[in-house]
This record gives structure tokens, C-alpha cells and sequence, in this order.
């Protein structure tokens, strides 16, 4: 008998995605150092480190120093973009994943 792996259907994330998590995740936490959103996420450090660059730039996350570390916080700005992110996601089915808490 010959056994047939199943394979596992994987959604590729857009960059508008990856964004809403990282916002998310650091809505969460309130104030988040970058690897834990990058864990959070399922992200190498590297990439999450650019990603929340081109956040900062876009005014959607804020950079912070709290106690010699470094720290960002979700901005008015990505409030909205997050909730512009939900509400296009229920419209089209998009399932939002849950982050992953407690790394």
C-alpha cells in the first residue's frame, strides 16, 4: 500500500497582511520590543526589523526608548489601518489568524 502525504494548503500572506499582524501584535502587547513582535508574528528577526522601518515611516507605529530598549507603539494612524484591515477582511472572508501570545 502506498501512503500519499497530504499536503498542507499554506495562504501566503501579502504585505498588507504582515502588516496588519505586526500592528496587531504590537496593539496587544502595548509596548513591544522587535523580536517579540517578530516571534509573534512567525517572522525571522531581519525581515520584521524592515517591515516595522517601513511602519515607522508611514507613521503607523511609533519607535519609543523605555529603560535603554528599544520599544514601538501603535499610532492613530495604524488604529485605523487596522481597522480598515478588519472590515476589508470580512467583506472578502479573509480569516484574521490569532498571533502567538506569550514568547
Amino acid at each position: 500500500m502506498v501512503s500519499k502525504k497530504k499536503k498542507i494548503e499554506r495562504i501566503k500572506r501579502t504585505r498588507y497582511d504582515i502588516f496588519a499582524e505586526i500592528i496587531r501584535v504590537i496593539y496587544i502587547y502595548g509596548y513591544c520590543p522587535l523580536t517579540r513582535a517578530a516571534r509573534s508574528t512567525n517572522m525571522p528577526v531581519d525581515r520584521a526589523k524592515e517591515t516595522i522601518a517601513e511602519l515607522c515611516e508611514r507613521g503607523l507605529l511609533e519607535e519609543d526608548d523605555e529603560d535603554g530598549q528599544r520599544v514601538y507603539s501603535v499610532t492613530v494612524r495604524g488604529h485605523q489601518y487596522l481597522e480598515l484591515y478588519k472590515r476589508m477582511a470580512g467583506l472578502v472572508g479573509i480569516p484574521i489568524p490569532e498571533p502567538i501570545i506569550g514568547m
